[in-house]
C-alpha cells in the first residue's frame, strides 16, 4: 500500500524548525533529499496533465494575439510560438534527466554546476523570475474571479471604481485578486505526489472555456478571418519579431524548463517524462496561441479592438452585454481561466520555487513555507504593471530569457557534457572543500563568468524595453534573441572555459539506487535495502541523519 507525507499544514506552523524531530543541516532536508520510492508515482499520463496546465492557459493564448498586436503577422507568430516550444521543450528534456537519473531537484543541480555558495546566486535569480512569474499569474486570477463575481452578481458588476489611476488596477479588480489568494494560498500545501487531479481537473475546465471562447468568437463573427496585425512594420523588422516570438516563448518556458528535475524526480520510470517534454509542451503551447490568434482576429473584426488577454474579452463582454447568456458564458468560461491560474501557479511557482527557497534555509524552510514566501512577494510587487500592455507583456517574457537562458546553457553543458551525466550525490550535501563541488570558496567561477559574459550583450536593449531609453538598434535586437544568445553562447563560453581550465573532480560511477553494489567517491556501499532506505543511508554517509 502506497503510503503518503502527513499533511503538511499543520507541520509546517508547529515549530520554528523547517522538521521537527529531525537534524537537518544548513546544507540538507528531506525536501532536497533524493525522492523516497513511495513517492516517486509520476507516469507519462502525470507528466502529461503538467505539461497541458504548462501550455494551456492564459499566457499561451496571449502569445500569439500579443505579437499580433505588437504588428507580427499570423504566420510569423505562429511558427515563432512553435519554433520557441519545441527549444523550450528540448531544454526541459535534457536539464530533467538529473531529476530522473537522481531523484534529486534543480537546487542540487545548481550545486552541481556553480557551486555550494554559487547556488545562492542561481537560486535567487531563479526566485526573482517566480516572484513575477507568479504574481502575474495571481493577478490574471484575480482577474478571472472578477469576472466570476461579476457575473454572478450584479452590483459587483456595477460598482464603481475607488482607486486612483495610478494604481492601475480597479476595485472589482483588487477584489478578486484578493479572492484568488485566499483560494490558492492553502492549495500550496498539496504534496507534489498528490498533485495529478489538480492538473487534470484545471485541464478540463481550461479546455471548454478556450474553445468555448474559440467557438464563440468565430460563430459570432461569422466565420474565420484572416489575422491582420495591429501596425506595419518592414520585413527586416518582422524577421526580428519572429525571433522575439522564438525568444519570448522559449523565455516565458525556459523557467520552468530549467527546473524540470523538481517534478520529474518524482517520475516512476525513466520515460516517462520524455515524449511529454518533447511533444506536450510544443503542442498544447502552439495549439492554444493559435486559438488566440484566431479569436482575438474575430473580436477585433466584431468590435475593433485587438484584445489580446482572453480574461479582458470577458470583462469586455461583460461591459457590452450584460444579460443572462452572457453572464452565464463569461461565469463558466471565467471558471476555467480561474482554475487554470490556480493549476498553472501550483505547477511552475509554488512547488519549484518553495523547494529553491528551502535550499538556501534547509534548516528552517521547507517546501510548504518557501511556497509561502513565494506568494507573500508575489502578492505585493503589484504585478498588475508588469502585463497591462502587449510590449510590456512581452518584454516581460522576453527578460525571463535573457537573465535564465545562461543558467540553462551552463547546465546542460556541465551535467552532459563535462559530468557526462555523472555526479557524486553524497558530495553535493558537504558545505566545505572536501567536497568536489566547493570548487574555488564554495563557487564555480567559469559557470559565473559565463553568465556574466552572456547576459551583458542584452542588458542595454533591456534597458531600453523597461525603462524607455533610446538605444542603437543593434543593441535592441540582441535582446530580442536575448534567449539564444544568452543559451547558446553561454554553454560554449562555458566548455572553453573548462577545456582552459577543468573543473575539480571527475566523473563518478553511477549511484546504484535499486539496492545493489553501490560506489560512492571510490567507496563500495553493500546494500540490499528498499530504494528508500538506501537512499537515506548514502546520505548519511556523509552529511548525518536529517
Amino acid at each position: 500500500m502506497v503510503s503518503f507525507p502527513k499533511p503538511r499544514l499543520p507541520r509546517t506552523f508547529k515549530s520554528l524548525a523547517a522538521n521537527e524531530g529531525s537534524v537537518d543541516t544548513r546544507w540538507s532536508n528531506h525536501d532536497i533529499v533524493p525522492v523516497p520510492i513511495e513517492q516517486r508515482v509520476y507516469t507519462a499520463k502525470a507528466f502529461f496533465g503538467y505539461w497541458i496546465a504548462a501550455g494551456v492557459n492564459t499566457t499561451a493564448w496571449a502569445l500569439g494575439s500579443s505579437h499580433l498586436a505588437a504588428g507580427l503577422d499570423a504566420g510569423g507568430a505562429i511558427g515563432g510560438v512553435l519554433v520557441g516550444g519545441i527549444i523550450a521543450g528540448m531544454v526541459a528534456f535534457l536539464c530533467g534527466e538529473p531529476g530522473v537519473k537522481y531523484h534529486l531537484g534543480f537546487p542540487m543541480m545548481s550545486r552541481a554546476t556553480f557551486g555550494m555558495y554559487g547556488s545562492y546566486f542561481v537560486i535567487s535569480l531563479k526566485l526573482f523570475v517566480n516572484f513575477i512569474f507568479c504574481g502575474i499569474q495571481s493577478y490574471w486570477g484575480g482577474l478571472a474571479a472578477s469576472v466570476v463575481i461579476g457575473s454572478t452578481f450584479p452590483s459587483f458588476h456595477h460598482m464603481e471604481n475607488t482607486l486612483p489611476e495610478s494604481a492601475a488596477i480597479t476595485t472589482q479588480q483588487l477584489i478578486g485578486f484578493i479572492c484568488y489568494i485566499i483560494i490558492f494560498t492553502p492549495m500550496m500545501f498539496i504534496h507534489p505526489s498528490k498533485m495529478q487531479p489538480v492538473l487534470w481537473a484545471s485541464f478540463f475546465a481550461v479546455t471548454a472555456a478556450m474553445f468555448g471562447l474559440f467557438i464563440w468568437a468565430i460563430a459570432a463573427n461569422g466565420g474565420a478571418s484572416s489575422p491582420v496585425p495591429a501596425k506595419s512594420i518592414s520585413s527586416a523588422d518582422r524577421s526580428f519579431r519572429i525571433l522575439l516570438a522564438i525568444s519570448s516563448v522559449a523565455g516565458g518556458w525556459t523557467g520552468s524548463s530549467i527546473r524540470q528535475s523538481d517534478w520529474t524526480r518524482f517520475a516512476k520510470t525513466r520515460r516517462a517524462p520524455v515524449l511529454c517534454q518533447l511533444l506536450g509542451g510544443p503542442i498544447t503551447v502552439t495549439v492554444t496561441a493559435i486559438l488566440g490568434v484566431f479569436a482575438t482576429s474575430a473580436i477585433k473584426d466584431m468590435y475593433g479592438k485587438l484584445i489580446w488577454n482572453p480574461i479582458s474579452v470577458l470583462v469586455m463582454l461583460l461591459k457590452t452585454n450584460y444579460n443572462a447568456g452572457t453572464r452565464a458564458g463569461c461565469f463558466f468560461a471565467g471558471l476555467g481561466f480561474f482554475a487554470s491560474q490556480v493549476s498553472v501557479n501550483l505547477a511552475q511557482n509554488s512547488i519549484s520555487c518553495g523547494m529553491d527557497i528551502s535550499a538556501l534555509w534547509p534548516k528552517y524552510i521547507d517546501v510548504a513555507r518557501g511556497g509561502i514566501v513565494m506568494c507573500v512577494v508575489a502578492y505585493l510587487i503589484n504585478p498588475w504593471r508588469f502585463v497591462n500592455a502587449p510590449g510590456t507583456f512581452i518584454t516581460v517574457l522576453n527578460s525571463f530569457g535573457m537573465f535564465v537562458a545562461p543558467l540553462a546553457g551552463v547546465n546542460v553543458v556541465d551535467f552532459w557534457m563535462i559530468r557526462k551525466q555523472k555526479w557524486n550525490v553524497p558530495d553535493l550535501y558537504i558545505g566545505d572543500s572536501s567536497s568536489i563541488y566547493w570548487y574555488t570558496a564554495g563557487i564555480n567561477w567559469r559557470a559565473m563568468l559565463t553568465w556574466i559574459l552572456t547576459i551583458w550583450p542584452s542588458f542595454p536593449g533591456f534597458i531600453s524595453g523597461t525603462a524607455g531609453i533610446v538605444v542603437a538598434k543593434g543593441w535592441t535586437r540582441t535582446f530580442q534573441v536575448s534567449w539564444i544568445v544568452g543559451f547558446l553562447g553561454g554553454g560554449l563560453v562555458y566548455y572553453l572555459l573548462c577545456l582552459i581550465s577543468p573543473p575539480p573532480g571527475k566523473p563518478y560511477e553511477d549511484v546504484n539506487w535499486h539496492g545493489q553494489q553501490e560506489a560512492i567517491d571510490g567507496v563500495d556501499v553493500e546494500n540490499s535495502a528498499p530504494v528508500s532506505a538506501t537512499d537515506h543511508e548514502v546520505m548519511d554517509v556523509k552529511m548525518g541523519k536529517y
